[in-house]
C-alpha cells in the first residue's frame, strides 16, 4: 500500500468500498454516517456528515484524494475543496454504472488492478436471470410526509435489475405521496426501508390504521438498495434469491 495516498470519502457507501479494494489503511477521513465497517471510526477521523463537511478539518489532515456523489454532497464544499485537492465525484443512477464507477476509483488511486475484480463480479451478477415473479412496488425513505424513490433512483433501478417495476411513473425522483397518490400507482407491495427514515413495527401499524386495505407491506434493508459500490454485488446477488432472504415482514399483532 502507498502510505503517501491519504483519501477522505465524503460518501458512506464509497468509505466501505476503499476499505474492501483494500484502501482502508489510507482512508483517513469520512463522514459521522460512514458506519461500514462498524470500527472505521477508530482509525479514520469524522469530518462531518455527508451535507456539511467541516472543510477546515478536511484540509488539516492533509488528503492527496476525496471521494464525493454528486446526490449525497453538496455542490459548493465539493467545488472547494477540488480546488486544492484532487477530487473524483461519483454519480451512479443504476447498478450497471457501478462496475465503471470502480473502474474510475481503481484509476483516481492508480491501483486498478485492486477494482477491476469486483466490477467484473458486479457485471457478471447483473447477466444472471432471476427467477420469481414481478412485482409493482412503492419504495418509501421517509414518513411525515411520506416519500419514496422515484424511477430515476439508483434505489429503483436496483430493483427493476431483478425484474420489479416501479408503481410510481411520475418524473420526480423523490415524490411526496400521501394515501391517495399511493391508490392511484396500483402497488402490490409497499417497501417500507430501514434508512434514512428507520421504519418501525409502530410505523407499519399506523400505516394500515390510515390505510386498512393497503396491499402488503415488508420491510427492507436501505443499505442494500441505496448503497452504491462494493455493497452492489451484494445487493444484486441477494436480491436474486428467494423475497423471503431480502424482505421481511413487520410484526403487527
Amino acid at each position: 500500500m502507498n502510505s503517501s495516498v491519504r483519501i477522505v470519502s465524503l460518501v458512506p457507501s464509497l468509505s466501505e468500498t476503499l476499505c474492501d479494494l483494500g484502501w482502508r489503511d489510507s482512508l483517513i477521513g469520512c463522514t459521522q454516517f460512514c458506519v461500514e465497517p462498524k470500527d472505521l471510526h477508530r482509525s479514520a477521523t469524522r469530518i462531518g456528515g455527508t451535507k456539511t463537511p467541516d472543510l477546515d478539518l478536511i484540509r488539516s489532515l492533509c488528503p492527496t484524494h476525496i471521494l464525493a456523489n454528486q446526490e449525497e454532497n453538496p455542490r459548493e464544499p465539493v467545488l472547494e475543496l477540488a480546488k486544492d485537492i484532487p477530487t473524483l465525484v461519483t454519480f451512479p443512477r443504476s447498478p450497471e454504472d457501478v462496475p465503471g464507477m470502480l473502474r474510475d476509483i481503481g484509476r483516481f488511486l492508480q491501483a486498478s488492478e485492486k477494482a477491476e475484480p469486483w466490477a467484473l463480479a458486479i457485471e457478471k451478477a447483473l447477466c444472471k436471470q432471476r427467477l420469481g415473479k414481478s412485482r409493482r412496488f412503492l419504495y418509501l425513505i421517509w414518513q411525515k410526509p411520506y416519500m419514496a424513490a422515484g424511477p430515476d433512483t439508483y434505489i429503483s433501478k436496483t430493483l427493476e435489475a431483478i425484474g420489479w417495476v416501479n408503481a410510481f411513473s411520475g418524473p420526480e425522483r423523490y415524490p411526496t405521496l400521501d394515501h391517495d397518490r399511493m391508490r392511484a400507482c396500483h402497488p402490490d407491495i409497499i417497501l417500507l426501508s430501514s434508512e434514512p427514515y428507520p421504519f418501525r413495527n409502530r410505523d407499519a401499524k399506523r400505516f394500515l390504521e390510515e390505510w386498512p386495505e393497503a396491499p402488503e407491506l415488508a420491510r427492507i434493508d436501505g443499505q442494500l438498495l441505496s448503497w452504491f459500490g462494493t455493497k452492489t454485488l451484494k445487493a444484486i446477488q441477494l436480491l436474486q434469491q428467494e423475497e423471503a432472504q431480502w424482505l421481511k415482514a413487520f410484526s403487527l399483532l
